[in-house]
């Protein structure tokens, strides 16, 4: 057998509707693929795919040129109580807005993405079970603001604190859950990403239209130039959940998903292993110089009361 699975076992029952697969195949093909449909870069030998189950048992089927594997997993859906990921789009009603459903839409597409990853890296690292550390709240909150109000900010950082207080005065914000901050940029010379307490604001360059909406469209997007923005989401979706569960920058990261040296782009390739690297030093996306562990973070935080203009519920 040329094709081999590291991180799960043939029959075994799984809990996440999208999973992370670790993989060797020992003839150093360049691509495998999935399911007889998706195609999957292979490098020195290793590789990671994303499988989306359904209910009950599933059937697994991965091919290389000269090599086929086939086996079974079973999907039993668990609902977690750990932590809930709140996605909260704030736009500027005084400047024109994109599809903000759509957009939405994309980074809950994201967030199942990260969140399988995110268990992985947990199981991986310190033997947590892989069991959906977050549930995604089933609705989109949407808060508009105005865009003036932000011009007397001097810089990235105020910007993003001030996004940061007026969050907390709405009735928004519950213990024990992660508040995604998607913001319609006002400036595409801000930092990506800000994380506070238990938020994790997000800057909303143009280059994101470019996410995927679906499993399908994420393997198309492989072959095309939009693969960048998924690389750099991924990395810094990560990276910032490091800094939520307590860990900074470190030392001699140059490696892994906190490096403050390492652009977002280079971690969600190392993640991916879509180009040469150090495959077998990446294989984990290591959280170094911290321990990781759900908690190692104060995800408390003290409900206010208050309202911000307006705001609008979407459904996916």
């Amino acid at each position: 057998m040329c094709i081999w699975i590291i991180n799960y076992q043939a029959g075994e029952i799984v809990y996440q509707p999208i999973i992370q697969l670790f993989g060797f195949d020992n003839i150093y093909h360049e691509t495998i693929l999935v399911n007889n449909k998706y195609k999957w870069p292979i490098v020195q030998g290793l590789f990671k795919i994303y499988i989306e189950l359904n209910p009950g048992e599933n059937i697994i089927q991965l091919s290389t040129l000269t090599s086929e594997l086939s086996f079974t997993l079973i999907y039993s859906p668990l609902k977690t109580t750990n932590i809930t990921v709140r996605l909260i789009y704030v736009s500027f009603s005084d400047t024109v807005n994109h599809n903000i459903e759509n957009i939405c839409k994309k980074f809950v597409f994201l967030t199942k993405l990260v969140r399988c990853t995110f268990d992985e890296i947990l199981y991986k690292q310190i033997g947590y079970k892989r069991s959906l550390l977050f549930d995604i709240e089933k609705k989109i909150h949407h808060i508009s603001m105005l865009k003036k109000d932000f011009e007397d900010k001097l810089t990235g950082n105020d910007i993003f604190n001030d996004t940061y207080n007026q969050i907390y005065k709405t009735d928004l914000v519950e213990n024990s859950s992660i508040k995604l901050i998607i913001k319609s940029s006002i400036s595409s010379s801000l930092t990506f990403a800000y994380t506070f307490n238990n938020m994790i604001i997000l800057n909303l360059p143009k280059q994101f239209s470019s996410l995927p909406i679906s499993f399908d469209e994420f393997y198309e997007n492989l072959n095309t130039n939009k693969t960048e923005s998924l690389f750099y989401s991924i990395g810094a979706y990560l990276h910032e959940l490091g800094h939520l569960f307590g860990l900074d920058h470190g030392n001699n990261q140059s490696s892994t998903i906190m490096s403050s040296s390492k652009g977002y782009i280079d971690s969600g390739k190392d993640f991916f292993l879509v180009s040469p690297c150090k495959p077998i030093l990446n294989i984990s996306c290591s959280y170094s110089n911290g321990v990781l562990s759900k908690h190692s973070t104060n995800l408390k935080c003290l409900c206010r009361s208050g309202k911000i203009n307006r705001i609008f519920l979407f459904f996916y």
